[in-house]
């Protein structure tokens, strides 16, 4: 598997991942200013020299955010999302962000102990932050530069 930016030439992929893998999906046009926000750091990872999942960060040294991870259904559970986590979080160490934060959806127990195993903490919750369905969000962290 091979991490790398996320190109706007991506989008179409990006896109059918999404409408695929998540409940809610965001539109083409969500993804495209995503990809293209001059805050946003959009990673990619290729499984099979095919782009099988992808990571969204917003950032603003010294912290960056992990704002949306998505991996198209045949690739989960295979190791994808560790390896395009911990590639982007060793890389925003090294140009010295600090501190990594995300949010995710109380009930989505895998993606809980994907951050567990990459070393986010729990560090509160957002009341009723989701809806389709409403629910609670969890807030998590992880500090960068402990781990180098």
């Amino acid at each position: 598997m091979i991490v790398r930016p996320l190109r706007t030439d991506d989008l179409r992929q990006v896109a059918w991942i999404e409408q695929r893998a998540m409940p809610t999906p965001w539109s083409e046009e969500q993804l495209q200013a995503e990809i293209e926000a001059g805050n946003s750091v959009a990673r990619g990872v290729e499984c099979d020299g095919h782009l099988c999942g992808y990571a969204f960060f917003r950032t603003c040294l010294p912290e960056c955010e992990l704002v949306h991870l998505v991996v198209a259904p045949e690739w989960q559970r295979q190791g994808a999302a560790g390896i395009l986590l911990e590639q982007a979080l060793a890389d925003f160490s090294g140009q010295g962000y600090a501190t990594c934060f995300l949010e995710v959806r109380e009930s989505n127990d895998a993606a809980r102990r994907l951050y567990a195993r990459a070393g986010f903490l729990q560090t509160g919750t957002r009341k009723h932050y989701y809806s389709q369905p409403v629910e609670d969000a969890l807030l998590m962290r992880r500090d960068l530069l402990d781990s180098k």
